[in-house]
C-alpha cells in the first residue's frame, strides 16, 4: 500500500519534529495503518519499493536498516521486531512491547 498522492517527510507533535526520508515515511504510514498488528517484512518491502524493478538487490537488508533508523528517530521502544515472524509493529509506550509477541 502506498500513498503516492500524499507524502510527508516530517512527523510532528507540538514542538517535537522528526525528519523522515521518503522510505521512512512510507514505512511509518504502514505501521500506523496496521497498528496494533505486526507488519511482515515482505509487506514493508512491497510498501518501500512498490515497483519490483526498482527494488535493491538486498531489499530485506535495506528495509531492516531503514526500520532501525526509524526506530532511532522515534525512540527505541516505539518499534518492536521479532525475528521469529520477520515483522515489525508500532508501540505507544514501553509497556506495549509485549503485546504482539
Amino acid at each position: 500500500m502506498t500513498w503516492p498522492q500524499y507524502r510527508r517527510n516530517q512527523c510532528s507533535i507540538e514542538s517535537f519534529v522528526i525528519d523522515l526520508t521518503d522510505v521512512e515515511a512510507e514505512l511509518l504510514s504502514i505501521l500506523l495503518v496496521r497498528y496494533p498488528e505486526p507488519v511482515m517484512l515482505d509487506d514493508l518491502i512491497g510498501a518501500a519499493y512498490p515497483d519490483p524493478d526498482l527494488e535493491p538487490d538486498d531489499a530485506r537488508g535495506a528495509v531492516t536498516e531503514r526500520m532501525r533508523n526509524l526506530a532511532r528517530k522515534l525512540g527505541a521502544f516505539r518499534i518492536k521486531t521479532n525475528g521469529r515472524f520477520r515483522g515489525y509493529w508500532l508501540c505507544q509506550k514501553p509497556e506495549d512491547i509485549g503485546i504482539a509477541a
